[in-house]
């Protein structure tokens, strides 16, 4: 199969102390189409050195919360949210 069959290009959307760490507010990177929630978490965190938050982020897809150990089947349109832990009082 080729790139365009087997990977999909989506945004990732940097919120709070990832957007602190990224210094980016959005950021489009290639994916597999089909992909476990680990994995993408994986990707995003060496891809964008989040290793120091890597335990506390959580990730939306088009704003749903996305389930623990799950298969995503994403494509061009998604829009990867990654949510640190929120600080304030």
């Amino acid at each position: 199969m080729d790139k365009i069959n087997t990977e999909v290009k989506i945004t990732i959307l940097f919120f709070a102390k990832a957007r602190e760490l990224t210094g980016h507010k959005e950021y489009k990177i290639y994916v597999p189409r089909e992909i476990s929630s680990v994995d993408l978490l994986d990707k995003i965190v060496h891809t964008f050195k989040l290793e120091s938050i890597h335990n506390q982020i959580i990730l939306s897809v088009n704003e749903e919360f996305v389930i623990p150990n799950s298969t995503l089947v994403l494509t061009e349109k998604d829009k990867i949210a990654v949510i640190p832990p929120l600080s304030g009082a």
